[in-house]
């Protein structure tokens, strides 16, 4: 019975450690996009005076050891892959960095503690 338990264990252990770090989120009834390529993606700490569509929030817990310009390339290439022209960055504790903040909202977790991360908006600027 023990063995069983220790087996589900370290299953779950290891289920816990593959779990993504960087996840998308799509608002709803959001379009989809074809992909577009990550060099083209900007990284925006403030909204942009062109006229665009969010359509996405990419949330991402880096690793530690990861240094800026790595997290910064992992952000663009899943915007990449999802459509976005630029993500706009609305929450990072990682680098706490100036943020783009509508309303002066905070993002809180349910158990009160600030969520420690990078949060960004992925947009697409509308086409004439």
């Amino acid at each position: 019975m023990l063995k069983r338990y220790g087996a589900l264990f370290v299953l779950v252990l290891v289920a816990v450690a593959c779990a993504p770090a960087l996840r998308v989120h799509y608002f709803g009834g959001a379009p989809g996009y074809p992909p577009t390529a990550p060099g083209s993606v900007d990284l925006l700490r403030f909204e942009p005076r062109r006229p665009h569509d969010a359509f996405a929030e990419i949330l991402y817990d880096p690793p530690q050891r990861l240094g800026r310009r790595e997290v910064e390339w992992k952000l663009r290439r899943k915007g990449a892959a999802i459509g976005a022209d630029a993500l706009i960055i609305e929450t990072d504790s990682v680098y706490r960095d100036g943020v783009y903040r509508p309303n002066r909202v905070r993002r809180v977790r349910r158990d009160g503690v600030h969520d420690r991360g990078i949060v960004a908006v992925a947009i697409r600027y509308q086409r004439r």
